[in-house]
Order: C-alpha cells, then structure tokens, then sequence
C-alpha cells in the first residue's frame, strides 16, 4: 500500500461497539503486580486496584521487503485519537496469555485470522493515559494484505521504518515510536 499524505482524513469516525464503549468496560483483564504476576481480575473500566498493573499485547507487522505497517487511529478511539502507530493491539483479557492477546487484536483490528511465525520481540513496564502496564511487543511478517476494521483504523499502509522514525508521520504514539526505535535500528 502506498502511504498517504501525513494530513489524510479517516475514512470512518463511528464508535466500534467494542473499543472504547460500553463493551469494552465490561470486559474482565487480569491485574498483575510490578513482577507481571496476576494478583486478581476486574473490570476493564474499573482500573486496577493500586500498585497492580495493567497488561497489554501488541504487535508490529512487516511486509516482506521491510516495511512497517502503519495505520491511523480513529478520532474517537480512548487514547491517543487521530495518531499514528506501528503498534496493533490491546488489553489482555482474563486467562489470556500475551500471544492469544495478540493474535485476538490482529483478527478484530486487521482481519488477519491467523499469524504464522508471531514471536515476541520485548515486554517493557511504560505508562500510558490508562496508567502503568506491561505491554508486550510481537513481530509477525504479514502474508497477505490487512481488512482493518474502519470504527478501529481511519487509515493503514506499509511505509519504510526510516519514513516513520525521522517524523514523516505525526503525531505518533510514544510507545509506538519507541518499538520503530527498538526493531528497526538506524
């Protein structure tokens, strides 16, 4: 996919019936301690209970030339509305490992129904406007073209990792820039 200019509208601005909605703050997420062991589970919505954390699995896809794929948040999403990020993802919900997590957010958000050779490339602590969490971070080498459901990605496309890291596309989620960072050394 070609990328489009940094100033591309969404093609779709609806509320998804599961992100950020009433959906979502039903949804039951495993709260862990500062080693990421569970301690209990509750209510997406609720937050944790002080000094747990949240858990999150993300994902970054590349093409087969190298390219990441880079999508657009919707203007309505809970966080960061209207960004960039390189970064597919989400919560964790309750009894769900990283990887289920992970391949989960990839079928909701991109269609992809399965992810052949998913592996994961680093688990860090980081704040984000929900609070601290561990988020997990997967490579996968996509092998065909993504379906992005349009109430979750107003826009996506593979674009060279050097477009992305040297500010081509803003704004950019921060852990986002960080995984460009991390993954795709200069």
């Amino acid at each position: 996919m070609n990328a489009p200019a940094p100033d591309a509208r969404p093609s779709d601005g609806r509320a998804s019936e599961g992100y950020g909605s009433e959906a979502d703050a039903a949804e039951r997420v495993d709260y862990v301690d500062p080693r990421d062991r569970v301690v209990t589970q509750g209510g997406r919505a609720a937050g944790p209970p002080a000094g747990l954390l949240r858990r999150y699995a993300a994902t970054v896809c590349t093409d087969g030339t190298g390219r990441v794929l880079l999508y657009r948040r919707t203007p309505s999403a809970p966080a960061y509305p209207g960004h960039y990020d390189v970064l597919v993802g989400g919560a964790v919900r309750s009894g769900e490992d990283y990887r289920a997590a992970a391949l989960r957010e990839l079928r909701e958000e991109l269609g992809w129904e399965r992810a052949p050779g998913l592996t994961e490339a680093y688990r860090i602590r980081v704040d984000d406007p929900h609070g601290a969490c561990f988020l997990t971070v997967h490579r996968w080498v996509a092998d065909r073209a993504p379906r992005p459901d349009p109430r979750e990605i107003a826009w996506c496309g593979f674009v060279a990792p050097l477009a992305v890291l040297t500010g081509g596309y803003t704004p950019l989620v921060p852990a986002g820039a960080e995984a460009v960072r991390r993954l795709f050394p200069r």
